[in-house]
């Protein structure tokens, strides 16, 4: 699969290091079957498997769908202004000057496997009933809470996946025997006589017996990661969360638009806040898209103090750059870090935004050394924003099995307690249907709580643990507002989860780790990591077919890495696209420089991470971080005062 439209040459030494790298780990992975989180010296040989194993992936796993992407698509209007070379555009075009419709808004989903084993197969598309395998496998018997975290990151990774994914659906149709549509029968504990949800709609602009036998997908988003949930996806929708709806005037000052208490102001048609996404809305999503609007105000006020001549427009383009930097900084060295707790991760994905010279200076000494190294050994020695962009043989696409592996709905719980940062003190017990939708803000409309309260109590409360029977009650019967059509509609999401990858062409669990070069499991038993109850449940939804089971049940039965949150098979693909999000953006790499985000503006990336985030426009909060060392870990309850009183 490799073209060298789509890559850098690296130096021979490079060469020679990984291809020794892959050798010797798969030999010890493979031949001894010692696995890299099992290695002794985690920091020194698990560390060293890691690099090993994106190699290999970065090899074999990745895949284009696309073909020619110098031409745009005729939904992603493209702009070829100066103006695009030094901002994001609102559509993703001229990410890659060179191929200026990569990635962009409406372009196609890649693979991680080869196209010729993801034609999805409709004969087996009820088989088993997903219906059937939410009620047996997936639904929560009892909550079981991931001890090591805290609900700002299930917040978090939801408020990140709404930047980066969106498939096209056809158009709902109330007419459950349309051909647009998927209808599941009644089975297990579903209610209604069936469910119906529209198809994934393929993309129409090639239509070639590839693409008929092995449909291609097209993204609504934009695919780099360019907080589209926060600013949008096209001009007039940006330009909307820049303007004072009672004076008609932008903002000035580069500003998003806040009302007087701070929030996001109401769209009166669907009672939800106006942002840049607001599918799926809850109090969590209204805490991070509000707490990072006032992000984006606050770096303008800090560029504009040093930059006073810079213009509002230009203002706002360098706040987003910078805002958007810093979510990415977040996720890679402090929210993957979090679920994944394994003592070779939080070096390997330092190593990933600030490499080795990370560890031994700050980015901004690394900055000054960037140029000293040659191409190849940037990335190793400064980390990935200031080496050379590099697509590693494939053009730029998030993939189908990305958007697979980060199905973590046991994240969410059955209800949030509010308490009040202060004291302690209960102030409310919601449960999730009271904090969704346009009742996002109930706790503090109608509860009486603040913003402090609500994100202390996301803080300090505990998420579900990502594993088998362990799927929210309340999205296993998820009442969604009225569409065009006028009617509500009533999903299972767990089903709505296994029909899609089926849909899509996800290979099930044991192909898909045939394709990450994984053993595939043997026997019930090993898939249900001993527990022979589990077992007998998995052979009978699956009618004693091991190839049948699906990607997700089988990644939620996986034993566990140590400290991990998730499985080690979901964390193949992680390894390969995290980095990947970062080494195709110029603006995370060879454009990662002041003259596109100023001195300030890199300074600010330098110095935050997530908690400075929340001290910045929540100081209150500052007792809560007491002997906490990731922002995603549960924090310092705060005392009772008046019960102690």
């Amino acid at each position: 699969m490799s073209d060298k439209r789509y890559t850098h040459q690296h130096g021979f030494v490079v060469r020679l290091v990984e291809d020794l790298s892959v050798i010797v780990f798969r030999i010890l992975n493979c031949l001894f079957r010692w696995q890299w989180h099992k290695l002794p010296f985690p920091k020194l040989l698990g560390l060293w498997n890691l690099y090993a194993l994106r190699v290999e992936l970065r090899r074999h796993n990745l895949h284009d769908t696309d073909g020619d992407l110098t031409i745009p698509k005729p939904e992603s209007p493209f702009h070829a202004t100066p103006e695009g070379k030094m901002m994001r555009t609102e559509s993703g075009t001229q990410n890659d000057l060179q191929y200026p419709a990569m990635g962009c808004r409406r372009s196609r989903l890649g693979r991680n496997v080869p196209r010729d084993i993801t034609a999805p197969d409709a004969g087996k598309l009820m088989q088993p009933n997903p219906l059937l395998v939410s009620q047996k496998l997936l639904a929560r018997d009892e909550f079981k809470p991931a001890e090591t975290l805290n609900l700002l990151a299930a917040a978090w990774i939801q408020f990140q996946v709404h930047d980066w994914f969106g498939h096209e659906k056809e158009a709902r149709n109330a007419n459950p025997n349309s051909k647009m549509m998927l209808c599941v029968p009644q089975a297990g504990d579903w209610k209604q006589p069936e469910m119906v949800i529209p198809k994934t709609k393929p993309d129409p602009d090639k239509v070639t017996p590839l693409d008929t036998k092995y449909p291609a997908y097209r993204n609504e988003d934009p695919q780099w990661w360019d907080g589209s949930q926060v600013y949008g996806e096209c001009a007039d929708e940006t330009s909307s969360l820049r303007t004072n709806p009672d004076t008609g005037q932008t903002c000035p000052h580069g500003k998003l638009y806040l009302n007087q208490e701070g929030f996001l102001r109401i769209d009166p048609s669907t009672k939800l806040p106006i942002t840049g996404f607001t599918d799926n809305w809850w109090l969590g999503l209204e805490i991070l898209h509000t707490l990072f609007a006032k992000e984006h105000n606050a770096i303008c006020d800090h560029i504009k103090a040093s930059e006073p001549e810079i213009s509002g427009d230009d203002l706002f383009e360098k706040a987003r750059l910078v805002n958007c930097a810093i979510m990415a900084k977040i996720h890679t060295v402090e929210w993957t870090p979090g679920i994944l707790g394994h003592p070779s991760i939080q070096p390997a994905l330092d190593a990933n935004w600030m490499g080795l010279l990370g560890h031994f200076c700050d980015e901004s000494t690394a900055r000054e050394w960037a140029d000293r190294f040659p191409k190849g050994m940037r990335e190793f020695m400064t980390g990935i924003p200031l080496s050379e962009t590099d697509h590693h043989g494939a053009p730029y696409a998030l993939t189908e099995e990305f958007a697979a592996v980060y199905r973590l709905h046991p994240l969410i719980p059955e209800q949030v307690v509010i308490r009040s940062h202060k004291t302690g003190e209960q102030l409310g017990v919601y449960t999730m249907d009271d904090i969704v939708f346009d009742r996002s803000r109930s706790p503090i409309t109608r509860g009486g709580a603040t913003m402090e309260d609500a994100i202390y109590s996301f803080g300090t409360s505990n998420p579900g643990r990502i594993t088998i029977k362990n799927y929210p009650k309340f999205l296993r019967e998820l009442t969604l507002p009225p569409d065009a059509t006028g009617v509500p509609q009533v999903l299972d999401l767990a089903a709505v989860d296994i029909l899609r990858d089926r849909e899509r062409g996800v290979p099930r669990y044991n192909e898909f780790r045939r394709q990450l070069r994984q053993k595939p499991v043997r026997d019930w038993k090993e898939l249900a990591n001993g527990d022979e109850v589990l077992a007998e449940e998995l052979k009978d939804v699956y009618c004693d077919d091991l190839e049948a089971v699906d990607t997700m049940v089988g990644m939620f039965c996986e034993p566990l890495p140590d400290r991990f949150g998730f499985s080690d098979t979901a964390f193949r693909i992680f390894i390969l696209m995290a980095s990947r999000r970062l080494k195709s953006d110029r603006f995370f790499t060879t454009d990662y420089r002041e003259e596109y985000y100023t001195r300030a503006g890199l300074d600010w990336i330098c110095n935050t991470r997530m908690k400075e985030v929340i001290l910045r426009h929540h100081p209150s909060l500052l007792p809560a971080f007491e002997d906490v060392s990731n922002p995603f870990a549960p924090w310092r309850k705060v005392a009772n005062l008046q019960r102690l009183g």
